[in-house]
Order: C-alpha cells, then structure tokens, then sequence
C-alpha cells in the first residue's frame, strides 16, 4: 500500500513538471451578465488606463453556454504567472480609482454570483488556442488516486487520437462552496468536442477509469464553454 501511494506521489510530481501550462494560480469570477456589450467596454477601458495595463494577470472572458441550473452566464478568468502576480493584482484594484470606475460600470452590465480561485495539478496543450470547451465540476475525496486515473485515461485518449486539443486537472482552494475540483477539455469547434467526448466515453479506457474513480468522484455539474474575448498582459 506505501509502495502504491508512492508510486501515485511520484506520478503528480512528474505530471506538475512537466504538463503545467505557464500559469501558477487562475482566479475566476461568475456574473449574471445582461449586457455583454457593456461588459467588454468595461473591461476595455480598465485595461487601456493607467492602472489596469499594469496588471500582471492575463484575462478573458467566457461564456456559459449551457451552464445547468447556474444562475451565472458568464466569468473573467484572470490567470497570474506566479503567486506574487497574483498579489500585486489585488494590490492595485484596492488602490487605484481606474478598478473602482470599472466596478461600477460592471455593476450596470452584470449581477456578481460567485468567485474562487484555483491552481491547475494538470494542464496539457494550450487552452488558449481553443474555441470551446466541455469542464466538468466535480467533488473528490482523494485527489492522488483521481489524478492518477484521469491522466491514465486522457493519455490513452491522446495515443488513439480522440484527444487532440487542451485538457486540465484544476484544484479549488479558494472560495470554494461545493466543488473540490474541475476538469475541461477543449477543441476547436462544438462538433469536434462532442465527437472526442464520444470516443472517449465509448472507449475501453474510460471504462476502466469508471471502476477506478466511482469511490472517490462525484460529478456536481457539467457545462459548456465558449471563450468571448481575452486581454494578455
């Protein structure tokens, strides 16, 4: 039993190595948006003022289009390099009047609903690069024997070619309600992410990652995500 949870340690290690994309912490912030417009013209001008071109996070944002029983239909996710990215980002939007101006005007256009942050355990391919995407949230109660698995399944999914695109393991630490964790798949078109989903759904492998997962993995919800706009740093 030491030599297995060894052996799953020495995996996660490997996979934080060498699958993490370039980002150590994303923040995510859900609004119920009733006029996107006024939305994207907030956010425009915070990143063209003074204080917001000073803000060491890349942003985007996204859509919820089919989102369950949610009440949100939108979120920015502000994603920081590293942890002191992160906090010189809070620094400025307390201080500065240029994000107080922006709140304001974001009050007219969206309704907050929820917010948390999350450090990615896996990221493979760049998610930017996507057009659409399938995130599953999901509540686990041993994150070594899921990683484990779900990385099993997606490189297996990748070597037979119903896997092309992005995909992540994201841990919720904070602000977190329900969920422990989610993860997303990404592709370049709706009809190429229902058709890998498929595959791999209908495959052997996924299978075996049900039997190994279904006592320590329960999907809260599932939703589909389509990306609206982006602001790099």
């Amino acid at each position: 039993m030491k030599k297995t949870t060894l052996g799953i340690l020495l995996l996660l290690a490997i996979n934080s190595v060498f699958a993490q994309g370039k980002h150590a912490l994303h923040a995510f912030y859900f609004f119920n948006v009733t006029s996107p417009a006024g939305v994207v013209a907030a956010m425009d001008k915070f990143r063209a003022s003074s204080c917001g071109s000073q803000m060491p996070a890349d942003i985007g944002l996204m859509a919820e289009t089919i989102n369950g029983s949610a009440s949100s239909t939108h979120f920015f996710i502000a994603s920081y390099e590293t942890m002191a990215d992160f906090s010189k980002g809070q620094e400025l939007v307390q201080s500065c009047a240029d994000a107080a101006t922006f709140l304001q005007e974001m009050s007219s256009a969206a309704t907050p609903v929820t917010e948390y942050a999350i450090i990615p355990a896996i990221e493979v391919g760049d998610w930017t690069q996507d057009s659409v995407f399938m995130k599953y949230d999901i509540k686990v109660s041993d994150e070594g024997v899921f990683a484990a698995a779900w990385s099993e399944l997606m490189d297996a999914s990748v070597k037979n070619g119903s896997i092309s695109d992005s995909y992540g393991l994201n841990r919720i630490f904070l602000g977190n309600s329900d969920a422990s964790h989610f993860v997303y798949i990404g592709a370049q078109d709706f009809q190429s992410l229902v058709a890998q989903d498929t595959e791999v759904q209908e495959s052997n492998d996924f299978a075996r990652y049900l039997r190994k997962v279904g006592g320590v993995r329960e999907i809260l919800n599932t939703s589909l995500i389509t990306p609206v706009m982006s602001w790099p740093k």
